[in-house]
């Protein structure tokens, strides 16, 4: 606890008196007016923290990749924070919040290509870069972060396959293959929850 001495040598640690406050701020020591705290149970304040109790509920129920998604895309901040202050905006805007949608990818064939990877890139930030070595697998995408694009990769050798600009408007199952490489995935999207937020037409 921040202790904080006079010129009398008397020494002072959080509340001094009914009016004073001891403490330090970045590493600079300091005594202020003591402030009573204002009502902490507005009507405003506990709506503030009905809203970030909710967004965070859902955070926990988002699967791995989709939590992942967020991980990647997020600059500045974590993805949960992005996620969370995403969450709270929507609701405060009479918005459904957005999820990111499941898309479930397999080889055509049903067989793994070795050396092989499905990259997904959201600019020039890379998104996913799975292996196709299980010749199943998944991502996570939000719409309203697209455009995303598809890249097939085999060894050294690589080819963006797709790019899609809007997530409503495309077709599913969706094709994406690479005749160069030899590597066709076909991807559809896994049915949302009931009163899910984002789905593909």
């Amino acid at each position: 606890m921040t202790k904080i001495s006079n010129i009398f040598g008397t020494t002072f640690s959080g509340r001094v008196g009914r009016k004073m406050v001891a403490g330090t701020w970045k590493g600079h020591e300091y005594i202020r007016p003591y402030v009573k705290p204002t009502d902490t149970k507005t009507e405003s304040q506990m709506e503030q923290r009905k809203l970030f109790s909710q967004a965070v509920e859902a955070w926990h129920k988002l699967a791995p990749r989709q939590q992942e998604f967020y991980n990647r895309i997020a600059d500045g901040m974590t993805g949960y924070n992005l996620f969370v202050k995403r969450h709270i905006e929507a609701q405060m805007n009479d918005m459904v919040p957005e999820v990111p949608i499941v898309m479930r990818w397999k080889t055509a064939d049903g067989q793994p290509v070795e050396h092989g990877k499905l990259i997904v890139l959201q600019g020039n930030n890379q998104v996913f870069n799975d292996s196709l070595k299980d010749a199943v697998g998944e991502v996570a995408l939000t719409p309203s972060d697209a455009p995303y694009t598809f890249m097939l990769k085999k060894g050294t050798q690589e080819e963006n396959v797709l790019t899609i600009r809007d997530l409503g408007e495309t077709d599913v199952p969706m094709v994406l293959e690479s005749k160069t490489l030899g590597i066709k995935l076909v991807a559809d999207v896994q049915a949302p929850p009931v009163g899910g937020a984002s789905r593909v037409a």
